[in-house]
């Protein structure tokens, strides 16, 4: 540690690349850049750099440049100009001098002696020749979504729930928007076929985020929906309730369905067995329901499907 501050200290005094603009040329998207004065040139992907610091001096677009971040494919070029500066703007905010914004930077090194080069690590001494920046590929990343996780959370609660045994008195006119005792159970065991379809594509998703993207919606409806089947009184089950079940369960059926044939790679032979296996029931329970009149139109196949 105390060696890096005797360079450091050397360099402070001698700047010994004071004159940087002589010995490279600076190239943004195929365009010469003529540079000031500079002691270096630093090319970002992200707004930080040297431990946080706002190396852009901003996060809001202007007249001239646009807004930086990380996802754009749009390098930011920035002028450098000596170690007082970077030791500097980690306390205080300064007006850094930007350069450019571009996809491709390159920047040819002049001369017989080369220049220190640092890419997220130690640097190095270059030699002269020719250097290319630019965003070769994308790869995609997992995020956490809130909504999701408390899905989730609700199936595994759900599951300790302890349901009640009786059956609350229903006035006649109650008694004609509530399903029967066969009815109601129909419904139930679809809603519990359509919790462990739910359980398979939420532990799918854990190792897939294009599950989570394409079911999320599907997946929230159907959970809200079979909410509404753990009452306080599960006999008690109205028919409007049994149709928010039947068509909520039918379109995640529907849509797990299409996903897996029109991808069939997408998942690990155990995982897609495990979700096939789940779909499967909840197609039988649905053609249980689809035997109750006042569901059949609800569950018939239209013709799309």
């Amino acid at each position: 540690m105390m060696w890096y501050g005797v360079l450091g200290t050397k360099e402070l005094l001698q700047r010994t690349y004071k004159n940087l603009e002589q010995k490279v040329q600076l190239e943004c998207d195929g365009q010469y850049i003529p540079l000031p004065s500079l002691q270096g040139i630093a090319v970002l992907n992200i707004p930080s750099y040297a431990g946080g610091t706002n190396f852009w001096g901003g996060t809001k677009e202007d007249d001239i440049f646009c807004a930086p971040s990380f996802d754009d494919k749009i390098l930011e070029v920035v002028a450098v100009f000596g170690s007082m500066q970077m030791a500097v703007s980690r306390v205080i905010k300064l007006q850094h001098h930007r350069i450019a914004q571009c996809r491709t930077v390159k920047i040819t090194i002049l001369g017989d002696e080369g220049v220190p080069i640092q890419v997220d690590g130690e640097a190095w001494i270059q030699p002269p020749g020719v250097i290319k920046i630019q965003h070769k590929n994308r790869a995609q990343m997992l995020t956490r979504d809130r909504a999701f996780e408390n899905t989730l959370k609700s199936w595994e609660d759900k599951l300790k729930y302890d349901k009640g045994p009786l059956r609350p008195h229903l006035y006649p006119q109650q008694s004609v928007d509530l399903a029967t005792e066969e009815e109601a159970t129909l419904v139930q065991m679809c809603a519990r076929a359509a919790e462990e379809l739910i359980t398979r594509i939420c532990e799918a998703a854990k190792t897939n985020g294009l599950l989570e993207q394409e079911l999320a919606h599907a997946v929230n409806a159907a959970s809200h929906a079979i909410n509404k089947t753990h009452p306080k009184f599960p006999e008690s089950l109205t028919r409007n309730t049994a149709i928010e079940v039947a068509s909520t369960v039918k379109a995640l059926y529907n849509e797990t369905e299409s996903l897996l044939l029109g991808r069939v790679s997408l998942l690990d032979p155990p995982e897609e067995e495990q979700l096939s296996g789940a779909l499967q029931t909840a197609e039988l329970e649905l053609g249980k329901l689809g035997e109750i009149p006042w569901l059949y139109h609800i569950l018939q196949p239209n013709d799309e499907e």
